[in-house]
C-alpha cells in the first residue's frame, strides 16, 4: 500500500507528533466552537452579529476539519493543502470579527468611502501576495521532495517565475501599505494600526530575504507564513474597526442632516 503512494515511507516521530498535536488542537477547536455557539445562541436576539459570527465560525471549523481529512486522504496534495490553509485563515478573520463585536470595537471609527475602498484594495493586494507565496511553496515542495529534503541551497536554484513575481510584488505591497498609511494619516487610530502593518510587512520581507540568501533555513519558513497571516489579519482588523461616514449620517436626525 505504501509503495503505491507518493509519500515518504520511513517513520518520522517528529512529523508524527506534529500531525497528532494538530489533530488534538482541531478537536479542542471544535469543542470551543460548539461552546461559543451555544453561549451566544442563548443571546442571539440581543447579539445578532456575534451569534451570526459564532455560527459562521462553527461552520468554518467543520469545513476546515473535512478539508483536513481530504488532505490526509490525498497524501498532502498541493491544492488540498492550500485549501486547508485558506479555511484556517478565514477562521482567524471570523474569530477576530466576533471578538471585536463582543468588545464593542466593531465599526467603532468612521472613515470616508474612498479611504474604506483604499483599505479593501490593500487587503486584496496582500492576499494576492499570499497566493503567490503559496505558489512558491508548491514549487519548493516538489523540489525538496526530489532532493530527499536535503541540499536546501538548491531548492531555489532555478528561480521559478512564481518566485520572481512573488519577490518583486513584495515591493508593491510595501509601497501600497506606505501609501495607504499616508492617505489615512488624519485618522489617528488608523495611522497607528497601519504603521504596525508596515512593520509586519517589512519583517515578512526580511524573512523572505533570509529564505533566499541563507539557503532556506527551516525556522524562516513558518515565520514567513506567520507574518503573512498576521499582515492579512491586521488589515482585516483595520477594516473591521471602521465604517463609512455615510453609515453614520443615515442614523442622524433629519434636522442634523440639514
Amino acid at each position: 500500500y505504501l509503495k503505491a503512494q507518493d509519500i515518504d515511507h520511513t517513520f518520522n516521530a517528529y512529523h508524527t507528533w506534529i500531525e497528532y498535536l494538530n489533530r488534538l488542537a482541531g478537536v479542542m477547536l471544535g469543542i470551543f466552537a460548539l461552546i461559543q455557539f451555544w453561549m451566544l445562541y442563548k443571546k442571539r436576539k440581543k447579539q445578532k452579529t456575534a451569534y451570526s459570527l459564532a455560527s459562521a465560525f462553527l461552520a468554518g471549523v467543520i469545513i476546515t476539519g473535512l478539508v483536513g481529512a481530504v488532505v490526509v486522504k490525498l497524501n498532502l496534495a498541493h491544492l488540498s493543502v492550500s485549501l486547508h490553509l485558506f479555511f484556517a485563515l478565514v477562521l482567524i478573520q471570523i474569530q477576530l470579527a466576533l471578538f471585536m463585536s463582543l468588545t464593542e470595537k466593531l465599526y467603532l471609527k468612521t472613515a470616508g468611502t474612498h479611504k474604506r475602498k483604499a483599505l479593501f484594495i490593500l487587503l486584496i493586494i496582500i492576499f494576492i501576495q499570499f497566493v503567490l507565496g503559496t505558489s512558491v511553496r508548491i514549487y519548493i515542495d516538489d523540489v525538496s521532495k526530489a532532493l530527499q529534503y536535503e541540499q536546501r541551497e538548491a531548492w531555489l536554484a532555478k528561480l521559478p517565475l512564481a518566485f520572481i513575481i512573488h519577490r518583486s510584488f513584495s515591493w508593491f505591497v510595501l509601497l501600497a501599505v506606505i501609501y495607504t498609511s499616508w492617505y489615512c494619516r488624519k485618522i489617528i487610530v488608523l495611522k497607528v494600526a497601519l504603521q504596525k502593518l508596515t512593520g509586519i510587512v517589512l519583517l515578512s520581507m526580511t524573512t523572505g530575504i533570509v529564505l533566499y540568501y541563507a539557503d532556506m533555513p527551516a525556522i524562516a519558513q513558518p515565520a514567513h507564513l506567520f507574518l503573512a497571516t498576521l499582515a492579512i489579519t491586521q488589515t482585516m482588523f483595520i477594516i473591521l474597526n471602521t465604517k463609512n461616514n455615510s453609515d453614520m449620517l443615515n442614523h442622524l436626525p433629519a434636522d442634523q442632516l440639514l
